[in-house]
């Protein structure tokens, strides 16, 4: 069985300003990969027509259209590289160049920010914020999403989630979490060759947004 779906734990949850609510959460784990990801109990796994993508999963709120998926493949460029140099290899190939050619299947693009030095899971990487049109779920509309990239034991390792455009602010925390919760079958101890911190927990991923006067935090 490719994929193993297991219960796993009740949370209390935030999203934009609703009150908190008890959820059960999943843990998903890809049996090829060793990739897993915990998301709440409610949203679906749903199909997906693309060859690299392994995971898809759909919120239980259908004028949303609130999506999340992770996509993977090889990527031995950089095998001779020791980890120590992840930083230098992600700036090389999964920067701003890299989600310029990840959205260029949508229309309308804008990509607001790109901060290097982060990552997916054990994965040193990139995070990405930007706006585009697209039908891949439901309608054509204009979207928001918020994305991240990492190469981990010759494998890239893509997690982008999207809302309708209006609505996105109220599922930002709930993305994120679900982001932050990837995680990867462990190959090298990144804590000693000092390639991995948990930027999640970064208050500084700021992106200056239209139609807002703040700067947005991710």
């Amino acid at each position: 069985m490719k994929h193993l779906l297991s219960a796993c734990m009740a949370v209390a949850l935030m999203i934009g300003a609703s009150a908190s609510a008890r959820a059960d959460y999943f843990v998903w784990q890809d049996a090829e990969t060793g990739l897993s990801v915990t998301f709440p109990d409610t949203w679906k796994t749903v199909s997906s027509n693309q060859p690299d993508e392994i995971l898809t999963l759909m919120a239980p709120a259908p004028g949303d259209f609130a999506v999340c998926r992770i996509r993977t493949n090889e990527d031995r460029r950089f095998v001779v590289f020791p980890p120590r140099m992840a930083s230098d290899v992600q700036k090389i190939s999964y920067s701003t160049g890299f989600w310029d050619t990840y959205l260029a299947d949508y229309d309308d693009v804008e990509l607001y920010g790109v901060l290097d030095n982060t990552g997916l899971g054990r994965g040193f990487g990139s995070f990405a914020v930007a706006d585009f049109k697209s039908d891949f779920v439901g309608p054509y509309m204009g979207r928001r999403a918020i994305a991240s990239a990492a190469l981990y034991n010759d494998r890239a390792y893509v997690m982008d989630c999207s809302t309708r455009e209006g609505v996105f602010a109220q599922w930002q925390p709930l993305f994120m979490s679900v982001m932050g919760s990837v995680d990867f079958k462990k190959t090298h101890d990144e804590v000693i060759t000092g390639n991995y911190r948990n930027f999640l927990k970064d208050p500084q991923m700021q992106f200056k947004l239209p139609g807002s006067e703040a700067t947005n935090r991710y």
